[in-house]
């Protein structure tokens, strides 16, 4: 019995291990998460690098749990992500800093890449 209690131990541990800091990529962990089965992050925008295709956040909540990350991490978007606000699209680089939004992605490689970005609140009111 205590084999078996040092063993689940240990099991539990390594499934706690958490990913890099900045990438959302690493919260949602192996086996991927695919487009066909998203996750859901909530978050504040701190910066749009349209350069690299990052939006730097910081999280509220992953999957409806709250976050208990701190810092900045990191969202990816491609040519396919849509942003969405009073049901109307705009682009990425609309987004401001102090924004909030919920994002519809999966892990790609490691790297939180966005389906659909939702601005739930715009910081321009």
């Amino acid at each position: 019995m205590r084999k078996f209690s040092v063993l689940l131990v240990a099991l539990l541990l390594a499934g706690c291990g958490s990913g890099g800091l900045g990438d959302l990529g690493g919260i949602f962990g192996t086996p991927q998460t695919s487009s066909s089965n998203p996750s859901s992050v909530q978050a504040t925008v701190n910066f749009v690098d349209t350069s690299n295709q990052r939006i730097d956040v910081a999280v509220n909540y992953v999957n409806n749990l709250r976050n208990t990350q701190t810092g900045n991490q990191s969202i990816y978007y491609d040519n396919n992500t849509r942003v969405v606000y009073q049901s109307n699209n705009y682009n990425v680089s609309d987004l401001e800093r102090g924004d909030q939004i919920t994002v519809s992605g999966y892990n790609n490689n490691g790297r939180f890449l966005a389906e659909t970005i939702t601005v739930t609140r715009n910081v321009r009111g």
